[in-house]
């Protein structure tokens, strides 16, 4: 009788244990939620009841820093609140737990949060230095800037820093084979950069602002390949001005990385 009565008790034990661990998940898993619905309120200025999914729809409409993002996610966000439904509706039918969050729902649910209510800006991963060359630059020199230094875009500046166009490693070699081409062996220490003659018409770059997350980015260029118009640098500025500073630079091989945050 008396083991029977231990066995019964640390069987009891047990299952408050279980009950408290299963209580403390829920708390979390709500307590993510709530925070990412409050975050949806503030980001929309909304001082009145609207529906979770009702949110989510004009956010995604919209012009919002993380609207992107929601539109690639709408599914998995719709499931979190889903879930979060199952769970609350158990707890008003009679104070039971029937839907239990996974530990991958709770990660998965944090991660949201996280990436939503503070986006990665694109300016704490590619700032940089970018190297620039002006009008009375030779074409030999710059050639050793983009060989040293990778670069395939170089900013071309007049001599009274106003920003004038980009030249392109593919556009370098073509001209450089149209002289070869042409028997005319130039000396490029000698040419200089005015002399290029760049044409400004198909533009492949953009500046933008400093304030760009990595959503915003990763929608710039999946939105201008759709339209088969290939974006293959966008230089950073302060408000995105192309007389402004340039203090960074994504190239189209950053996808990989910018996609890591959106995907």
């Amino acid at each position: 009788m008396t083991k029977d009565l231990s066995e019964e008790a640390a069987t009891e034990i047990d299952a408050n244990k279980k009950r408290q661990e299963e209580q403390t998940i829920v708390m979390r898993y709500l307590s993510l939620f709530n925070e990412l619905d409050k975050y949806f309120d503030e980001l929309m200025e909304n001082d009145r009841f609207l529906p979770y999914n009702d949110k989510l729809k004009q956010i995604s409409e919209w012009k919002f820093a993380i609207s992107w993002f929601v539109r690639l996610h709408l599914s998995e966000l719709k499931y979190f609140w889903e879930l979060r439904n199952h769970i609350a509706h158990g707890l008003k039918v009679d104070e039971y737990l029937y839907a239990i969050p996974t530990e991958r729902a709770i990660n998965k649910l944090s991660e949201f949060v996280e990436k939503i209510v503070e986006p990665p800006l694109c300016i704490d991963y590619f700032r940089k230095e970018v190297y620039c060359v002006h009008l009375q630059d030779s074409v030999a020199e710059m050639l050793k800037l983009m060989k040293s230094e990778w670069y395939t875009y170089i900013p071309v500046y007049s001599d009274e820093e106003e920003f004038l166009w980009v030249v392109t490693e593919s556009w370098i070699l073509q001209w450089i084979s149209e002289q070869m081409l042409d028997q005319n062996f130039i000396d490029l220490s000698k040419v200089r950069i005015k002399h290029l003659h760049i044409s400004t018409a198909v533009k492949d770059y953009l500046f933008v602002s400093s304030n760009i997350n990595m959503y915003q980015a990763d929608e710039i260029f999946t939105t201008r390949k759709r339209k088969g118009k290939w974006l293959w640098a966008m230089f950073i500025t302060k408000s995105w001005t192309s007389q402004e500073k340039i203090i960074g630079m994504m190239s189209g091989n950053d996808i990989a990385l910018i996609d890591d945050f959106v995907i």
